[in-house]
């Protein structure tokens, strides 16, 4: 099998559809207040965004430049494709993309522009397919979803920052060894939801 078409069937996995699956973090907790809580709650959306930040941190200047303010598109394009009402299973693109991401970190090598884009603008779509609160107000989900926006982009792009300005070795070290652990947890994750 080719790698194209590796990559082929891959895609074609992650974007089968499947039904979607509103919920909220914290009970009582809604609009844009519980969509900023949200990413920063949900393990699998704080482990993306933790191993996002950490590879853009390690791309050249001009590629963070890019690359931050493609999530929030990214996230708009999402937003779009919900009042559509696209769906598909999220959580394992988001583990998928955060697999992904983490193994690049641990490489700690520069990377194209579009590979490290691709994997931003994925990771921001399936966040925001994920984060649809079980809200029936289109006001109030708006306002969650807004609110998840912001948060996400606020840790992605204060992770990025630090992850580009750490100089030293130990600290280097340390955010590749971080960006291994996320890709071997969101593995062991994606090996047990595909197990059962």
């Amino acid at each position: 099998m080719t790698t194209r078409a590796a990559a082929s069937c891959a895609v074609s996995y992650a974007m089968t559809t499947a039904p979607a699956h509103a919920h909220t973090v914290i009970e009582g907790v809604s609009g844009f207040p519980g969509g900023l809580l949200h990413p920063l709650l949900v393990p699998a959306h704080l482990l993306l965004l933790l191993t996002l930040g950490l590879l853009a941190g390690q791309q050249r200047a001009a590629h963070r430049r890019v690359l931050i303010p493609l999530l929030p598109l990214s996230q708009i394009a999402a937003v779009l494709l919900i009042a559509s009402a696209f769906a598909f299973d999220s959580q394992i693109a988001i583990l998928l993309v955060c697999a992904i991401a983490g193994i690049l970190v641990a490489f700690g090598r520069a990377l194209p522009l579009i590979c490290t884009a691709a994997l931003t603008a994925g990771g921001g779509v399936a966040l925001m397919l994920d984060s649809v609160p079980a809200l029936t107000s289109v006001r109030e989900t708006l306002a969650a979803l807004s609110g998840t926006a912001f948060s996400a982009l606020a840790l992605f792009a204060l992770v990025a920052t630090i992850s580009a300005r750490l100089t030293q070795p130990w600290p280097i070290v340390a955010g590749r060894v971080l960006g291994s652990w996320a890709a071997a947890s969101a593995i062991l994750v994606l090996a047990l939801r595909l197990g059962t």
